[in-house]
């Protein structure tokens, strides 16, 4: 779960919101969590979004591997010349 790229993302947004209602509440403001929220994303997220995909690793994140093309030998097979990756006698 903790290696799902969303459920980072989503958890680090959390975060900041909990930073910023406890900065504005240290201000005197009492907010609720769905004005925090509202406020946050309104001046926040899309900078803080940015940062996230310019910073965050995702190691799960590479390309498939492309299959072969019709007529080409799978790595490790015999090709048509009577090569192969295992030794012959």
């Amino acid at each position: 779960m903790y290696s799902d790229p969303f459920y980072r993302i989503t958890h680090l947004i959390k975060e900041e919101i909990r930073k910023y209602k406890w900065i504005e509440g240290e201000k005197g403001r009492k907010l609720s969590w769905e004005r925090a929220r509202q406020e946050w994303t309104d001046v926040y997220r899309e900078k803080f979004e940015k940062f996230l995909i310019d910073t965050l690793y995702f190691p799960d994140a590479t390309p498939p591997e492309e299959p072969p093309a019709e007529g080409r030998a799978k790595p490790g097979m015999a090709t048509a010349t009577g090569n192969a990756t295992s030794s012959q006698t």
